[in-house]
């Protein structure tokens, strides 16, 4: 969990609620031109309340199928039945996403800056779902398997079973802003450009998103959140948890990302997504090159070297039809070419000009 002293204080205004109902709410679509349901200034701090995608879908409704997996009716979010009864577009993805929050000045080819300040459980328990057809080895099962998973009462971990605990890592699945109007409306399933199911684990309480902007206002959308979770998610699903995600958007005039960008104090993540693994991993490879050039002033033929030497590729999402290639970088490689002698990448009072993708420094020594 997040430390609330450092991203949640008193000192500050405290965050817009936006909660999740049939009005807030939609299932799993991004359209190009959608109508906010909220609209914020930059700088502005929201907490999303979303439900989990589970049981949503369940013929026999969710308090139904939460009952049989031993959850009591009293801790089914009321806010589950109000979405399940949501008629569902054709093409939709199963996911509940909340949104979209229109960010005013947004306009295409800004960027827009998501620090992720706290993901809060909503409910005591998430769920894990695979079987056939599922994930990287959609063979190996013959029989559908869900499990409950309750989280221990400090929230530290899920009892896995045999003395093997799970972490507790809460993070949203996905995180997105309106694809560009030559995309048309697309399926949430698959991560973009714009983000959406890109089921990155390390976009916790601390981390900071970068998001190319398409259309104006960006449109953010979240959902999908997950309290545990491996890279590649390579058994289809996390621990799909409900949670209460707070963030805080931040835009960068003409920032002109073409995928997403990350980091946290740290590490600078570096996105490719594609639905070839290796023209993501090559993608990744792209990113990470030109944000070495551009942001830390190194010639051509060392940030490639860098890139195989220093860097480290993550498969972070492996079964949603797109995948994504994640290029790490730690930051202690990366402080001789700082103008600054330390970190963090930002004030305090949250109104710094942009840093991560878009600062030049001095070129480095040959």
């Amino acid at each position: 969990m997040s430390e609330m002293p450092d991203r949640l204080r008193d000192d500050v205004p405290k965050p817009v609620v936006l909660e999740t109902s049939r009005k807030t709410a939609g299932w799993g679509l991004f359209t190009p031109h959608p109508e906010p349901v909220l609209t914020v200034q930059p700088g502005a701090r929201v907490t999303i309340k979303t439900v989990s995608w589970v049981g949503a879908t369940a013929p026999e409704g969710p308090v139904a199928y939460f009952e049989a997996l031993g959850v009591p009716a009293d801790q089914v979010l009321p806010e589950l039945l109000e979405v399940a009864s949501m008629p569902r577009p054709k093409g939709s993805s199963g996911h509940v996403l909340t949104g979209p929050i229109g960010i005013e000045g947004a306009e295409p080819d800004d960027v827009l800056e998501v620090r992720v300040l706290d993901v809060t459980p909503r409910v005591p328990y998430g769920v894990h779902i695979t079987g056939p057809h599922c994930g990287v080895l959609g063979d190996l099962l013959e029989r559908r398997s869900t499990r409950l998973f309750r989280l221990d009462p400090e929230q530290r971990f899920y009892p896995f079973g045999g003395g093997i605990e799970i972490p507790f890592r809460p993070f949203a699945g996905i995180m997105a802003v309106a694809p560009p109007t030559s995309a048309g409306t697309v399926s949430a399933n698959p991560p973009d450009r714009w983000g959406g199911n890109m089921d990155f684990r390390d976009l916790v309480a601390g981390s900071t998103l970068y998001l190319p902007v398409f259309q104006p206002g960006a449109m953010f959308y979240t959902g999908d959140t997950h309290g545990a979770q491996g890279h590649g998610e390579v058994s289809q699903t996390a621990i799909e948890h409900s949670m209460a995600v707070t963030v805080q958007f931040l835009l960068h005039k003409g920032g002109a990302l073409k995928f997403p960008r990350a980091e946290d104090a740290d590490h600078v993540w570096c996105m490719g997504i594609h639905e070839n693994l290796d023209e993501a991993m090559r993608i990744a490879n792209r990113e990470v090159v030109d944000y070495l050039i551009a942001v830390m002033g190194m010639r051509d033929d060392e940030a490639y070297r860098f890139s195989g030497l220093l860097a480290d590729f993550k498969v972070a999402e492996a079964v949603n039809g797109n995948k994504v290639i994640v290029a790490e970088v730690h930051k202690d490689r990366l402080r001789p070419y700082w103008a600054e002698p330390t970190f963090p990448l930002w004030a305090a009072d949250c109104t710094s000009p942009p840093v991560l993708p878009f600062r030049t420094v001095p070129q480095a020594p040959s």
